[in-house]
């Protein structure tokens, strides 16, 4: 019998029967004591576990030096950028993700905080809290012109969600389905400075690599129009969160609306608290149809790499 740990807590929450067919082929699920663990506690249990499910817990070498029967490390979504890939690979890890499975949900709440955010809609609701009754002039998407960051599974369903807004579609992506674009009457931009000057909405749909660190800086937020609105719903870390401060206070933007945050959860502190900025605690691929389909994926990847010895799937194949 293999043995998994699962310290996301979303796993199999919502279809718990998987646990027993998994069981019933040779892999026993053990969840972990507690949710949000350190890599340090991770590692307290992971020992002597043949896998480990997680969700955006910190796995790195501290986590695999301790789980030395370690075979596969399985994220329980889509990003892997808090994993470290490198380190499982030179230890013969297996690493794999659900990509795509969540591009439903992240899509929609994309689109979601883009409409609060435009027309202060959570922030007319908790004055309507607070016995006022005022109102604060927004602004329409429909017509106007939106850049996006990232043609993957989210950033396509993101602009199909968008054709009922008539809005003019900018986007940037290293390896663009030039098919799909055509149909969708995308504008691909070979400068992404394209995207900065001319959008009146800017939505990341990237993943964090390198290359995308950072990305929204202070050159980047000096092109954009005064009125423009970001959207992030994919990993904090590809905005300069001290440069997007600076930007809102002296209202060189018109908003941001934030699902992800470089540090989660967002620290007490953190100066986008006291902004008039929309903010989620990355529930972008909270919904009960992705926790289900995310799921079913891990548990069909546990079973191949585990008991089939096909790591076909894994990112590190």
């Amino acid at each position: 019998m293999y043995r998994v740990l699962v310290t996301s807590k979303s796993f199999a929450k919502y279809n718990p029967e998987i646990m027993e067919e998994l069981k019933e082929k040779g892999i026993e699920i053990v969840r972990a004591s507690a949710s949000n663990m350190t890599s340090e506690q991770i590692a307290d249990e992971v020992t002597d576990y043949d896998g480990l499910v997680c969700g955006i817990d910190r796995i790195d070498k501290t986590v695999m030096e301790a789980g030395r029967n370690l075979k596969v490390i399985h994220m329980n979504g889509t990003g892997v950028d808090h994993i470290d890939v490198k380190e499982a690979t030179r230890r013969g890890i297996y690493v794999g993700n659900c990509p795509g499975a969540n591009a439903q949900a992240v899509a929609e709440l994309n689109l979601g905080i883009l409409l609060c955010e435009a027309r202060k809609i959570v922030k007319h609701s908790k004055m309507i809290d607070q016995g006022r009754w005022e109102r604060e002039v927004g602004v329409e998407l429909s017509g106007k012109t939106i850049g996006v960051l990232g043609l993957g599974a989210i950033g396509r369903r993101f602009v199909e969600l968008l054709r009922g807004f008539h809005m003019r579609v900018l986007a940037y992506d290293v390896y663009p389905d030039l098919k799909w674009c055509k149909e969708n009457q995308v504008e691909l931009v070979e400068d992404i400075s394209q995207i900065y000057i001319e959008s009146d909405f800017i939505s990341l749909n990237l993943p964090l690599l390198e290359s995308t660190r950072g990305m929204i800086n202070e050159r980047s937020l000096g092109l954009m129009k005064k009125d423009v609105i970001i959207v992030n719903t994919a990993r904090g870390g590809l905005i300069e969160a001290d440069a997007l401060i600076r930007a809102l206070k002296e209202k060189r933007i018109r908003g941001a609306a934030l699902d992800a945050f470089a540090r989660e959860p967002l620290e007490m502190d953190s100066p986008l608290r006291e902004l008039d900025v929309t903010m989620t605690p990355h529930i972008g691929a909270s919904s009960i149809e992705t926790m289900k389909n995310v799921t079913r994926i891990v548990g069909e990847h546990l079973v191949e790499v585990l008991v089939n010895g096909n790591p076909e799937h894994m990112l590190n194949a």
